[in-house]
């Protein structure tokens, strides 16, 4: 094996900076050690970066943080054992990844797992603003309840090429991976590497059909409601007169209007094969 550099975070937003740098430095593999908002960070560093897509390093994941939801779906340990394996082997897969436009900024954010729009951009402003020791699984739901008590429904459209969805929002989720939420799989059908989204949308729900359904969530089952759909879109754009937020990988990113598309087989990441 050859050089290894560890670098660690000091802030927020840090590894985007650090991964930017390390990309335009030149390096074969670059690993985040953390949970899904560490990688959302190295990604977004590495899509910043001034070099062509096709002299990226293959990216790795040891996660190690509150939300792992992304190592659920790639089926990745937190076996070092495994990722020196993968690295020795070079066991990579081209995956796609998401991109938002935000339309009033002009910014443009990168996400790998799943962006969501309406309660969950609220759940993780609470969390950001919140420390608790109870652990991330309970403070996720707590903060679930917390929100949906005092979430107010957005009326929000969102446009694909092939269908169109209007109507107030409680939750919807651009999915690229499976889970979100601590392991809530909102998305049962999406794949890393078939160049499309998931789109899950639920609308007009009253908490209690949602909790009620919160456990055929837990195990990927589909929620046969009225108010609940599930779409398939390359690229989608939110649209909405209501102050209605945008989170990607457990981020907050920003407000619609916006448009988010995916960006086929965009890198290689360290992962089993036959994994979708």
């Amino acid at each position: 094996m050859g050089h290894v550099q560890f670098i660690a975070t000091l802030r927020k937003k840090h590894a985007i900076e650090l991964a930017k740098k390390a990309t335009e430095n030149g390096c074969d593999y670059m690993v985040a050690v953390g949970g899904d908002g560490t990688l959302h960070e190295v990604i977004n560093g590495l899509l910043q970066s001034n070099v062509p897509a096709n002299e990226y390093p293959a990216i790795g994941l040891l996660p190690h943080g509150s939300a792992n939801d992304f190592a659920r779906t790639a089926h990745i340990s937190n076996a070092i054992e495994e990722l020196i394996e993968l690295i020795r082997s070079n066991t990579t897969q081209k995956i796609d990844l998401g991109k938002i436009i935000l339309h009033q900024t002009q910014e443009t954010r990168y996400f790998i797992n799943i962006a969501g729009v309406g309660l969950g951009p609220e759940v993780v402003q609470h969390l950001e603003q919140s420390s608790s020791v109870l652990g991330p699984r309970f403070n996720y739901f707590k903060h679930i309840i917390k929100g949906f008590l005092s979430y107010i429904k957005k009326e929000v459209s969102c446009t694909s090429s092939t269908w169109q969805w209007k109507g107030k929002l409680l939750q919807m989720a651009v999915a690229n991976g499976r889970y979100f939420g601590n392991a809530l799989s909102m998305a049962p059908d999406a794949k890393l590497t078939d160049g499309q989204f998931q789109v899950a949308i639920f609308g007009d729900l009253s908490i209690w059909d949602y909790l009620k359904n919160f456990g055929n969530s837990k195990k990927g089952v589909k929620i046969n409601l009225p108010q609940v759909s599930y779409h398939e879109a390359n690229e989608v754009l939110l649209e909405s007169n209501d102050s209605c937020g945008i989170e990607a990988d457990g981020e907050y990113v920003g407000l619609a209007p916006a448009t988010i598309s995916v960006l086929p087989k965009a890198i290689r990441f360290l992962m089993p094969p036959n994994v979708q």
